[in-house]
């Protein structure tokens, strides 16, 4: 008797075992690349190739327009990066559970005591309990959201009925008004002026537990203009140049939210200053609330910003499903009935036109009065170009993304809706920061006659600036480190008289505008450089006398790219074929023609080391004259990355740089921290991936006498420093004045 075919059996019920992240993560990568398979087969990619519009005739744009499987390949790639990283949150978890069994146990031990201690045994438990809200505090979004309900009965019985609570806080109206800290935080936050609740607030679009870097909310409020002096503060005689009357102006806000327990600090243990911060998941409930009452910005009722925004003047971007406030079509209504009359379909149609029309009007109103536009989560923002320009008297326009690590993908598909830009002439703060597809910028963009910020920071595709950037006579600060493909920087740029910080700015072969014409920008205060050239060297005498001519100059880093070595190669490669095809022509022997190749290799490498300056001799930084008699650079901090010389320029000494304080130095070929009698005022030094140094603790402390903090990463010869497992020494002294 055959077997029946297993294919026609009734199922056996059982229970399937539960997905590791580990086999989620492999079941992704086969996924990733059966799809990634099909979008190279031509025949299946065909299939899904985009068709042109009925109104747009145009191959070209129709070739533009993206295929559906890059997408869902992108998507793709972004959740198995996602569950990667929860697979690595399971590893870091097993110590602080370790804490927690810890903590436990010590709290049964002292209740089994006879003797026992009931202020210890409360104390050990408002210990247990702020483990346990650092535990909850590393768990993902994910895990938080898988189930409510469960989530709630974890709750109620291990930390008990006022934190389950907060799990709806804004539906817990009555719980909050009962509370006493509900009454100290407002009282706290009666005591801050106008100005200073408004920056408050603006924490309370980021999502829970968010970093907020101190970089963005400078510049939001700047752009927000809440950072104008009082006629006290202006009184006031400041006595630091490094920092920027906006800079001293957010430390000051900050520090005093700090003090008043509204946000704490996000401290890192390789950084000696305070770069970010983030607000307690119960003090956000509260300022989301004030910010509803104060309509700064429009919330749903779970708390996150939504898209009826028609309540404030301020505007969220959020990612949508379905029909978004910016899409043509209203958004979709539930279905009354599956089948309906011919007639109920037309009334339906003339209706739905009636809506457009009226919610177009509306939107055109309200976007003409609108100030503040600010991405939180949408990934695609290709907003529509007839909405985008209605923004006329908008004053801080932020696309790009906020969070402090590239964790969330952005890109747009066209970039014509840019255009609108010239329209906005009131704005003050504009940010593409990490947004693909966006190779170069409208002409536009000189229409922005009042910008202040220009933050283009990490747009990969961006190819170069429009000369039109020279118009913007008012811009500060200008962004554009992480821009890998940037070449081409117009020479305008040297008509932006009050910019103060440039960063991400490149020397290369096809840039117009050099270090030379960078001289004209009088108020720089912060200079970051990327050599992508071969013959730029520092040590050169003209270099030198360039630097020395930023007299504003506080902060400047150079960092030098593998550009310079790519072009050696292709010379090279070009010389070589050059050889070839004069030996062919010249019909000699391959014999005679060796000792000749090989000579032009050497003395072309040769000359190319001098050029860096990496040898000694007459062609190295040796050669080059120090400063003037008199002259000296008032920098505080110079970064180096990937330094080709050998040795420091005899510009780059402590006599010319008494200043500097900070001094950060990342690879390269550097075999020295210049002569050891030579003492430097440096107080925070990093070095960081440097194999020819050589010195050991205690000629380091004789070069730097002053030194406060040391971090040390990856130099094998710097010997005998007396830093802990990650590299770090901090002095244990009282720093001297």
């Amino acid at each position: 008797m055959s077997s029946p075919n297993p294919k026609h059996q009734s199922p056996t019920p059982q229970t399937d075992p539960p997905l590791t992240i580990q086999e989620i993560v492999r079941r992704l990568d086969g996924l990733l690349t059966d799809l990634s398979g099909a979008k190279k087969d031509p025949e299946k990619a065909s299939k899904l190739a985009p068709q042109p519009d009925a109104k747009d005739d145009d191959s070209k744009a129709t070739a533009d327009k993206p295929n559906p499987l890059d997408k869902a390949c992108n998507e793709l790639k972004y959740l198995k990066s996602a569950f990667e990283k929860l697979k690595k949150f399971e590893t870091d978890l097993s110590k602080p559970l370790e804490t927690l069994e810890e903590n436990v146990r010590d709290i049964l031990s002292d209740l089994d005591l006879k003797d026992y201690v009931k202020e210890m045994i409360e104390r050990n438990l408002k210990v247990l309990r702020g483990n346990i809200t650092k535990v909850k505090a590393q768990i993902p979004l994910q895990h938080q959201a898988s189930s409510i309900s469960e989530g709630r009965y974890l709750q109620t019985t291990n930390i008990g009925k006022d934190v389950r609570t907060l799990l709806d806080p804004y539906g817990a109206d009555g719980i909050f008004e009962s509370k006493t800290f509900l009454k100290e935080f407002e009282e706290h936050y009666s005591y801050l002026d106008v100005r200073h609740k408004l920056c408050l607030l603006c924490f309370a679009i980021f999502p829970e537990n968010a970093v907020v870097k101190k970089r963005l909310l400078r510049f939001w409020w700047e752009g927000e203009k809440l950072l104008s002096e009082t006629k006290k503060e202006k009184m006031e005689k400041e006595k630091q140049m490094s920092e920027t009357k906006e800079e001293r102006s957010v430390n000051k806000i900050l520090e005093k939210f700090v003090e008043m327990g509204f946000v704490e600090p996000v401290t890192k243990r390789s950084r000696s200053q305070v770069t970010s911060y983030k607000m307690h998941p119960i003090v956000r409930c509260l300022i989301i609330r004030l910010a509803q009452k104060a309509k700064f910005f429009h919330f749903d009722p779970k708390g996150y910003p939504d898209e009826n925004f028609f309540k404030s003047k301020k505007l969220c971007l959020v990612k949508s499903e379905g029909s978004s406030w910016w899409s043509k079509d209203v958004p979709p209504k539930a279905k009354e009935g599956e089948k309906q009359k011919q007639k109920q379909e037309k009334e339906e149609k003339e209706k739905k036109e009636k809506e457009i029309v009226k919610l177009e009007k509306d939107r055109v109103k309200y976007l003409e009065n609108l100030q503040t536009l600010f991405n939180v989560s949408k990934q695609f923002p290709d907003l529509r170009e007839e909405l985008f320009s209605k923004m006329k008297n908008i004053g801080v326009l932020y696309l790009g993304r906020w969070e402090p690590t590239a964790q969330r993908h952005m890109e747009v598909e066209k970039t014509d809706f840019l255009e609108g830009l010239e329209n906005m002439g009131r704005l003050l703060f504009f940010s593409l920061q990490g947004i693909s597809g966006i190779s170069k910028l409208p002409k536009s963009l000189g229409k922005l006659y009042n910008l202040r910020i220009l933050d283009l920071r990490a747009c990969h595709n961006l190819e170069e600036l429009p000369k039109e950037v020279g118009s913007l006579n008012k811009l500060t600060h200008l962004d554009l480190s992480e821009c890998y493909l940037l070449e081409n920087i117009p020479k305008d740029l040297s008509n932006l008289s009050n910019l103060k910080v440039l960063k991400g700015f490149v020397i290369s072969k096809n840039s117009k505008c050099t270090l030379k014409h960078l001289t004209k920008l009088s108020n720089l205060v912060k200079l970051s450089i990327n050599v992508n050239k071969k013959d730029f060297s520092i040590a050169a005498p003209e270099t030198a006398d360039h630097f020395f001519k930023f007299k504003m100059l506080r902060k400047l880093k150079i960092a030098w790219g593998a550009v310079a070595q790519e072009e050696e190669e292709r010379d090279d490669a070009k010389s070589k074929q050059g050889n070839e095809g004069k030996k062919a022509q010249a019909n000699k022997t391959q014999e005679s023609q060796t000792p000749k190749s090989t000579a032009r290799k050497v003395i072309g490498k040769l000359k190319n080391i001098r050029a860096w300056g990496g040898v000694h001799g007459e062609g190295s930084s040796k050669s080059v004259l120090t400063a003037k008699s008199g002259e000296e650079m008032k920098l505080e901090k110079l970064d180096l990355q990937c330094f080709p010389e050998r040795e420091l320029p005899t510009w780059l000494v402590p006599e010319n740089l008494k200043s500097l304080e900070r001094l950060y130095i990342t690879g390269g070929q550097l075999s020295n921290l210049g002569e050891i009698d030579k003492q430097w005022n440096v107080k925070i030094l990093r070095l960081k991936y440097l194999f020819d140094i050589k010195i050991n603790w205690k000629e380091l402390q004789l070069q730097f006498p002053q030194l406060q903090y040391l971090e040390k990463v990856n130099c094998p010869q710097i010997a005998f420093c007396p830093c802990d497992a990650s590299g770090v020494w901090v002095s244990k002294q009282p720093p001297t004045h």
